[in-house]
């Protein structure tokens, strides 16, 4: 961005202050193509469908596919550090992720919140994809990573209930293996569950 060049709103304080081309030591030219691409992204996407999407009860797959092919899923799924094997899936902004930093996670949710409460899309995949990354197995990494980075499928958390809220030593939903082993039957209710 040029020094002196007024990015967004002219409102005072209505954007970052390095928008406008204040300097900043935490902020580079990677951080300026980010916000461009997922501001252009997030109003091209996002803005005019929220509602349409309410009524619906859901954001369509389709919707969930894009954000993979355009490089959002990554690093909405990793944060402030994209670990270097995932480096092979696209990153919106064309950033690598050697040199994706929390000042990018920072500025990809500013931008993506422009678009309203339906960002909360994610949530599922920002607590869902870490602890399989950190604890699960290898074959499950393999096997789930990919399936959620690509967007075929979605990775959620559903602990509140009903009689228990968020208080996991209480929950009382049960997975047991379906007769022929291959699935998981669940059992109970969930009052929130993010996808």
């Amino acid at each position: 961005m040029d020094p002196g060049k007024q990015f967004g709103s002219a409102l005072p304080w209505a954007e970052p202050a390095w928008y406008s081309g204040r300097p900043s030591p935490y902020y580079n030219q990677s951080h300026f193509r980010l916000r461009d691409a997922v501001r252009k992204w997030t109003e091209e996407n996002v803005v005019d469908k929220t509602d349409e999407w309410r009524e619906a009860g859901k954001v369509p797959d389709e919707v969930y596919l894009k954000c993979a092919h355009d490089g959002l899923l990554l690093p909405i799924a990793f944060g402030k550090s994209i670990p270097e094997e995932f480096a092979h899936y696209p990153i919106i902004g064309g950033i690598k992720a050697s040199e994706w930093n929390g000042f990018h996670d920072l500025v990809l949710w500013d931008e993506l919140y422009r678009g309203g409460a339906i960002s909360s899309i994610f949530v599922g995949l920002t607590v869902g994809a870490p602890p399989i990354r950190q604890f699960a197995s290898p074959w499950l990494q393999k096997k789930i990573l990919p399936e959620i980075l690509s967007g075929e499928k979605r990775i959620c958390l559903a602990v509140t209930e009903p009689s228990c809220g968020s208080d996991v030593r209480n929950l009382t939903t049960t997975a047991e293996k379906s007769a022929c082993g291959k699935y998981y039957i669940v059992n109970g209710e969930k009052k929130i569950s993010f996808f």
